[in-house]
């Protein structure tokens, strides 16, 4: 709560007062100008929305250096940032929701055609969000860099792991340690062995460097991804029809362009790593026989255990609809 009123006094001080007519938002990102995801579904998003709008809406975006990561979620529901590109993971404090989406199929079509997108949505406006996009991957979207090889025995053995809790049971599976850390002291840990490992969506490692201080791929990828962006409830019902629809129209085309693109754009960085010196270490077959159900088994547990309601609402629904076992 204090670092929500000094958001509040810090933005009033800052920013003048906007007409009422206005339409000039402001988004936190959980990620800072050079996460990998941002070209394919961040910075079209801005774009796309003011174009499609003719410039009626204009978004500036803040990064993990105004607000951390794992504080997010609060200031925007309160309106002082009006949308939010994040994930799961770094409001589980608050509500374990989109960290269990990890655990559903990678299925766009099925997301839009089971109302999983709406379900969540409901269970967000208790925060006063509107969820306007759930951009989704297929299988294969994370993966952990490693400073050495896996052991003889295929496992990460007592080794120390960066991640957020959604590698809590793949990391805990191959042995690893999870140690929870912001991406921005990933590069850090590594080069000095703070940490053995770190884990992170399929790509970044190229765009932070960490292949210079990690040379080593864990194979195979696990894992779907889904991060959405939400806007502050009461910004989004003051909107107009009009701009209520762009904004679902930019949203949907983002999500089409990125469940087709994903794949692409994650073997191409991988070749270039390649190029770079990085090499191809793999889990031994125990452990990949293991590593689905690591994966789903985790996310679903810790939801319920965080918030056994609305976390078995969402896990009933989403076996009801086949997106989920």
């Amino acid at each position: 709560m204090k670092f929500l009123k000094s958001i509040l006094i810090a933005s009033a001080l800052v920013l003048p007062a906007l007409p009422a007519a206005a339409k000039d938002y402001r988004l936190l990102s959980s990620w800072d100008g050079n996460y990998a995801y941002n070209p394919y579904i961040l910075d079209p998003f801005v774009e796309e929305l003011k174009a499609a709008t003719d410039g009626r809406i204009s978004i500036t975006v803040s990064g993990p250096e105004t607000v951390p990561p794992f504080e997010q979620l609060e200031p925007v529901g309160a309106g002082v940032f009006q949308f939010l590109f994040t994930h799961g993971a770094y409001h589980f404090g608050t509500t374990p929701v989109m960290l269990a989406a990890d655990a559903l199929q990678g299925d766009l079509t099925k997301v839009r055609e089971s109302g999983i997108f709406d379900e969540m949505d409901k269970l967000y406006a208790k925060y006063n969000l509107k969820l306007v996009m759930l951009p989704v991957t297929p299988e294969g979207a994370y993966h952990i860099i490693l400073r050495d090889p896996v052991n003889d025995e295929g496992n990460l053995e007592g080794r120390k792991v960066r991640g957020s809790l959604t590698y809590k049971g793949v990391i805990e599976m191959l042995g690893g340690v999870l140690v929870v850390m912001p991406p921005a002291e990933i590069y850090t840990g590594l080069e000095k062995g703070v940490i053995d490992g770190a884990a992170w969506p399929i790509i970044g490692a190229l765009d932070y460097n960490w292949y210079e201080v990690a040379p080593y791929l864990l194979r195979p990828g696990f894992g779907v991804n889904y991060e959405p962006i939400f806007m502050n409830l009461d910004a989004w019902n003051a909107l107009s029809e009009e701009d209520q629809k762009a904004i679902m129209e930019v949203s949907r085309k983002i999500e089409d362009s990125w469940f087709v693109d994903a794949p692409k754009v994650w073997k191409e960085e991988e070749d270039e790593l390649k190029a770079r010196g990085m090499q191809v270490t793999e889990m031994g077959e125990d452990e990949q026989a293991k590593l689905a159900e690591a994966w789903t088994t985790s996310l679903w547990q810790m939801a319920e255990e965080k918030d056994p309601e609305a976390a078995s609402a969402l896990h009933d629904f989403a076996r009801s609809q086949g997106m989920a076992d």
